[in-house]
C-alpha cells in the first residue's frame, strides 16, 4: 500500500484546518513549506541551472563548484516588525535555503557565469572538451 508521504508543515496546516471552524484566531498563521524550484538543462556546450529564489539579495547567494556538485546555499531574511506590530498572516517562508545538484558532466570552472535577476539564479557551466558530443565520421 503506498501512503502520502506529508512534511511536518503540511500536517501543521491539516491540524489547522481541523481546528479552525472552532476557533477562528487559531488559524492566524500557516506553516508554509521553503521550497525552491531548480531546473538543470543540457545545451550541447553547457549545463544551465536555474534556481528560483525569489525575495533573496545577490548578497545573500553563495555558488560553490567543488568535485562536480554545484552548492547553491542563499537566505532570505525575515523583516523586523516594528514595536507595535504583529503578524496577522504571514505564508512568505523565511531562512537558509542549500542546494547541492550532482552535475552530469564534468565542466571548465574558470568559465562558471552566473546571474541574479528579479529572484532567478541563472548559473552557466561550460561543458570540459571531453564532456562535449563527438561527432565520428564514417568511411
Amino acid at each position: 500500500m503506498l501512503v502520502r508521504y506529508k512534511t511536518f508543515p503540511s500536517l501543521f496546516n491539516e491540524i489547522d484546518e481541523l481546528f479552525a471552524p472552532t476557533y477562528p484566531l487559531f488559524n492566524r498563521v500557516r506553516f508554509v513549506e521553503p521550497t525552491r524550484g531548480v531546473q538543470v538543462k543540457d545545451s550541447g556546450d553547457a549545463v544551465n541551472v536555474v534556481v528560483e529564489l525569489p525575495g533573496v539579495t545577490k548578497e545573500d547567494v553563495k555558488v560553490t563548484l567543488h568535485d562536480g556538485v554545484l552548492s547553491v546555499v542563499a537566505e532570505r531574511k525575515q523583516p523586523e516588525l516594528k514595536e507595535n506590530e504583529q503578524w496577522v498572516r504571514n505564508e512568505i517562508s523565511y531562512g537558509k535555503f542549500e542546494r547541492s545538484i550532482n552535475l552530469p558532466y564534468p565542466v571548465v570552472a574558470e568559465k562558471i557565469a552566473a546571474s541574479h535577476e528579479n529572484g532567478m539564479l541563472r548559473i552557466t557551466l561550460p561543458k570540459a572538451e571531453e564532456a562535449k558530443p563527438k561527432q565520428i565520421s564514417i568511411r
